[in-house]
């Protein structure tokens, strides 16, 4: 196969925590691999060790602090970095595919003069918010605007689920869209079958968006069960105020890798309390460990509608009271959770990165030869 180009956009990469970085770095360097030669215009998030096939430039000096604010993006960062984004896109032509990450969507519409001369375009929808948007404030209008111009603007869609993608042709008149999910390293997360019963776990970014100050309250003082909550987030220091004094609750913050494996193995519940997810690449990561997931049921928890099937893999709850209902009962039937822990990881069979980076590659190569 000839070297195929591509530059793609991602307000940031991998080591910065978030669901879209870890799936662009867990496909590109399988891409890279394959003989794509990557270059990816970011912030200065985090730091990446060399990785075959892929180049990592950074286009702003912004630190995480100028950008991120608690569940949102500060108006003034998105407006530095689509500037960006447009300068440095400015007269190149030394790529067959130009890559968009979904957020922060204003990147999109500032270099719409650029999108339309490339030669191939693809943006990567992780969610549909339009009318989550319309219930917001001015600034969210905006986005909901915006929205519906990066719909018109691309002629190549992928979206992360068919739920993602259904939504998307339902919203905007899209035909095309095709749908790469999220993945897992199946082999790297495979457990020796030996949970700590009770010990349950939650993995991910801490933001108000992901209710976990309603979890700590739920949780406290559960005899049996443990919550042990890992990531780093706008709402840290919030949290640990809440977190203070709960002898069964833990926080603690970002971990190293073989730490935080060694707590999947080991973890007996994952628990998934967000009222907005896209697919939560969390969730299938647990269910490779043999981990069943508890999610509450929400509009926006597209989560609840794909990954996690209340009684097979997981269990879905209308509410924390009734959340902690069936964890309890979960605690004191194990062989539902036995049931529970073995769907789990037969559903990640067709998740493993090294095939959707296959699917990956098959499309943008379908497309570069048009």
């Amino acid at each position: 196969m000839d070297t195929i180009r591509m530059l793609s956009v991602n307000e940031a990469f991998f080591p910065h925590e978030g669901g879209a970085e870890r799936r662009s770095y867990e496909l590109f360097r399988r891409l890279g691999k394959k003989g794509f030669d990557i270059e990816v215009l970011t912030n200065p998030f985090g730091t990446l060790e060399q990785t075959e096939g892929l180049n990592i430039r950074n286009i702003t000096a912004l630190r995480e602090e100028d950008y991120f604010r608690q569940s949102s993006r500060k108006i003034m960062g998105v407006l530095n970095f689509s500037s960006s984004v447009r300068r440095a896109l400015t007269g190149r032509r030394d790529y067959d595919i130009l890559n968009f990450d979904e957020f922060p969507l204003y990147h999109a519409v500032k270099s719409q003069e650029e999108i339309r001369r490339s030669p191939v375009s693809f943006f990567h929808w992780h969610e549909v918010l339009k009318d989550f948007y319309s219930r917001k404030g001015l600034i969210w209008k905006l986005a909901k605007n915006w929205e519906r111009k990066v719909a018109n603007l691309f002629t190549n869609h992928i979206a992360v689920s068919r739920t993602v993608r259904d939504l998307l042709k339902a919203t905007y008149p899209i035909s095309d869209v095709s749908v790469i999910a999220n993945g897992v390293d199946r082999k790297a997360f495979r457990s020796n079958g030996k949970k700590d019963w009770g010990k349950i776990i939650y993995v991910g970014r801490l933001e108000p968006h992901k209710r976990l100050d309603s979890l700590i309250r739920a949780m406290d003082g559960m005899n049996g069960l443990e919550l042990h909550i890992i990531g780093n987030g706008s709402q840290s220091n919030l949290l640990k105020s809440i977190v203070d004094g709960k002898k069964n609750i833990s926080l603690h913050g970002h971990m190293d890798q073989d730490e935080l494996m060694d707590y999947f193995r080991k973890a007996w519940l994952f628990v998934l309390p967000s009222y907005r997810e896209g697919f939560s690449i969390a969730s299938i990561e647990a269910m490779a460990a043999s981990i069943p997931v508890v999610t509450v049921r929400s509009e926006y928890n597209y989560a609840a509608n794909e990954v996690i099937k209340n009684g097979y893999n997981g269990l879905i709850s209308s509410d924390f009271v009734d959340l902690m209902s069936r964890i309890r009962y979960l605690y004191n039937n194990e062989e539902e959770w036995n049931m529970l822990s073995r769907n789990a990881l037969e559903f990640t069979v067709d998740y493993d990165w090294d095939t959707i980076a296959d699917e990956m590659a098959k499309l943008y190569s379908s497309k570069v030869s048009q």
